[in-house]
């Protein structure tokens, strides 16, 4: 498992809350407690539109989240912590999937946790399976992306 501590809380709050970095990444949940609780349960409700066929992904894009999240959390104080779980977008896990052999793709998901409290940032990396393996490349090979993707945009982790 890939997990660390962000060494430049700047740099890295600019990229997510900013930037377009995590734009494309899906949000399977996002909380904050600032002096309220906001809690977001990113799976899209299909009821909501006329065509239920109409998005063809299962959770909100970060980009069309981030907005309500960094005015939540911006202003003079930090917030208390935050807590994000992000998951690649189904073309990226079904590439990675087939870099490693595996055929059956349906469930799998690719997760970034993102925590901040006590002044720190720690990222967690997460696979989910729809069904149990022994087979650990898919995780491996998540986390080699995963590394190379923050060292890919200058974010700095300290290993745990």
């Amino acid at each position: 498992m890939f997990a660390g501590t962000v060494e430049d809380l700047k740099l890295f709050m600019s990229e997510l809350l900013i930037r377009d970095t995590f734009d494309s990444w899906e949000v399977v949940e996002a909380r904050a407690e600032t002096f309220y609780e906001l809690s977001i349960n990113g799976r899209i409700k299909r009821s909501f539109f006329d065509d239920e066929t109409e998005v063809p992904r299962d959770f909100v894009t970060w980009k069309e989240i981030k907005d309500v999240f960094y005015r939540m959390i911006r202003g003079k104080r930090l917030p208390g912590l935050f807590r994000l779980v992000l998951c690649k977008e189904m073309t990226e896990t079904e590439r990675i999937l087939r870099e490693c052999g595996h055929s059956e793709c349906e469930g799998s998901r690719l997760l970034l946790n993102i925590r901040y409290g006590d002044g720190r940032c720690v990222l967690t990396s997460g696979v989910s399976h729809k069904s149990f393996t022994m087979d650990r490349s898919f995780e491996q090979t998540w986390e080699a992306e995963l590394r190379q993707f923050m060292k890919q945009k200058g974010i700095a982790i300290q290993e745990q």
